[in-house]
């Protein structure tokens, strides 16, 4: 098998899962529509495991796009010809309908302060990324009901790291909003906050880009700011920041009411010069 073609795919015995669960396999693809065969046990010269993702406007949405992994004709998940695969930046000035800079946020949700955000700035551009297709939609539907009609606002539905590795251009973010994404408190592999996230932040940043935070979660909050300050190009700003502009998300009122502190602070990301795309 030749998996050095462009979109090679592959079949495979089932068990354990390439990308367990991934929220951003396109189910609706394929005559069948059926759910994938996401494989486990590979063979052992497949020169890599990154799976092809397309980049696409979900047609009955105006304002979701999606990045998503390709299936073949039979649900198979379609091979990357690399990993990671050739950088193909988009035009963000095209998807989202106004020319930058960017103001991106990360685990959008259901878009509540994407939506209300967006309502205070018409002036800036806007990028809500959420892993989960039902709720990256209801945040597209909500972004519709709103702005009615204006264009500077966006969701995608995918996956952050892949999205901002393979599709954003360097130096076009002036800030990065990531409010209360799923701790995964017996899994912390899984939390979005990684090294890797952290270096694509820094590549897409422009100078004075500010990185929004906030969580319930003590654990979290811990591991998230012991991580940034050891990462060369963050630097805190204010750790016990107010929410953004006075607009709460949907889990942070939720969370108040229960009696849960919150914690927020907010960090200047110094972009990378000349980082590798």
């Amino acid at each position: 098998m030749d998996l050095a073609k462009k979109g090679a795919s592959f079949s495979v015995p089932m068990s354990k899962a390439i990308e367990p669960k991934d929220p951003a396999i396109d189910r609706g693809q394929g005559p069948a529509a059926r759910s994938p065969r996401v494989a486990t046990s590979l063979p052992a010269d497949l020169p890599h495991y990154e799976l092809l993702r397309e980049f696409r406007r979900e047609p009955d949405r105006d304002m979701l796009w999606s990045h998503s992994v390709v299936l073949d004709e039979n649900a198979v998940p379609r091979l990357a010809v690399s990993s990671p695969p050739p950088f193909q930046p988009i035009d963000l000035a095209e998807v989202v309908g106004t020319n930058g800079p960017w103001e991106i946020e990360i685990c959008t949700g259901k878009g509540r302060f994407l939506a209300d955000y967006a309502q205070l700035h018409p002036e800036r551009g806007l990028l809500g990324i959420e892993w989960t297709r039902g709720i990256a939609r209801n945040a597209a539907e909500k972004l519709e009901r709103r702005l009615k009609g204006a264009h500077h606002a966006r969701v995608v539905w995918g996956e952050a790291l892949y999205f901002l590795r393979d599709r954003l251009p360097s130096g076009i973010c002036s800030a990065i909003h990531l409010y209360f994404p799923d701790p995964w408190p017996t899994n912390r592999d899984r939390r979005v906050v990684q090294p890797e996230l952290l270096a694509q932040i820094r590549r897409i940043a422009l100078p004075g880009c500010r990185f929004h935070w906030a969580t319930d979660h003590d654990d979290y909050d811990r591991a998230f700011r012991k991580l940034l300050s050891a990462t060369e190009g963050f630097r805190l700003l204010d750790g016990n920041a107010p929410p953004t502009e006075g607009i709460r998300t949907t889990f942070e009122s939720k969370y108040l009411e229960e009696g849960r502190p919150i914690h927020r602070s907010v960090w200047l990301v110094e972009p990378i010069v000349n980082f590798a795309s």
